[in-house]
């Protein structure tokens, strides 16, 4: 079964290397938990994919778009030039140890720097010298997947509740509200109130709104709304304050 450029998807995976099985990524909070590689900072949930957008492991996304089928477990193997590249020895590099002191970073085996922009791993300390790997961890490593699509997601509306909590994953996709107009092609988008504030905002609403007119395409304009309505916590307060107010005061 193929699935067609643009589609909405929902997949679970679990990633490893092959030679070593070591687990590299997953959405499952149980593998992660069992084999020691939890991240309290990350969401475990199915994840969003839209074929053909090239956000996720080349090799991935080509099998899905190829072979596909919902709710069925998929296993394929990705070799280094589909997943993170092969290895570019022109990148492990010499680095004095005067030049890693002068950016503030103290030289250890193992440790990740970076330098220039550049992100690479500490591999050994010689005398003043510092070879760093400037080559992603897992370049030249070929990678197994197994991997079942959840969900094709076929409503609009649905479609642009991912799009939206993918940007705020900590953020459950029912706090995002959104209704379509028909008659005229377009989207109204209620934000949470809780992401009002965050310094990508402006960011965040532009870059969905392509994100509708290039996959969605059938709608021509995107409103959002901020709504700053009193809550009761608010209302509360403002009625203890009034009472305190108005009652008499004491004189000595």
């Amino acid at each position: 079964m193929a699935i067609s450029k643009n589609s909405f998807i929902l997949i679970e995976y679990v990633i490893r290397v092959r030679d070593t099985n070591e687990l590299v990524d997953t959405t499952i909070e149980e593998v992660a938990k069992k084999e020691n590689k939890y991240d309290v900072e990350k969401v475990y949930e199915p994840l969003l994919v839209i074929v053909g957008e090239n956000r996720i492991i080349r090799g991935l996304e080509e099998h899905i778009e190829n072979f596909g089928e919902i709710g069925k477990e998929l296993t394929v193997e990705i070799p280094p030039e589909k997943a993170y590249g092969s290895r570019d020895p022109s990148r492990v590099k010499i680095v004095s140890i005067r030049e890693l002191i002068k950016n503030n970073i103290v030289p250890e085996i193992g440790k990740t720097v970076d330098i220039g922009g550049q992100i690479g791993i500490i591999k050994a300390i010689t005398g003043g010298r510092v070879l760093i790997d400037f080559n992603h961890p897992l370049a030249g490593k070929t990678l197994m997947c197994n991997y079942r699509i959840v969900k094709i997601v076929e409503d609009d509306i649905e479609k642009i509740k991912l799009l939206l909590h993918r940007r705020y994953r900590r953020i459950p996709i029912e706090r995002f509200s959104i209704s379509i107009n028909l008659n005229d092609n377009s989207i109204v988008i209620e934000l949470p109130r809780e992401i009002y504030f965050d310094k990508d905002i402006q960011l965040v609403k532009a870059l969905v709104a392509e994100e509708i007119y290039r996959y969605i395409e059938k709608y021509n304009t995107v409103t959002y709304v901020e709504r700053y309505s009193r809550t009761p916590e608010a209302e509360k307060q403002k009625q203890i304050v009034e009472k305190v107010e108005e009652a008499p005061q004491q004189t000595s």
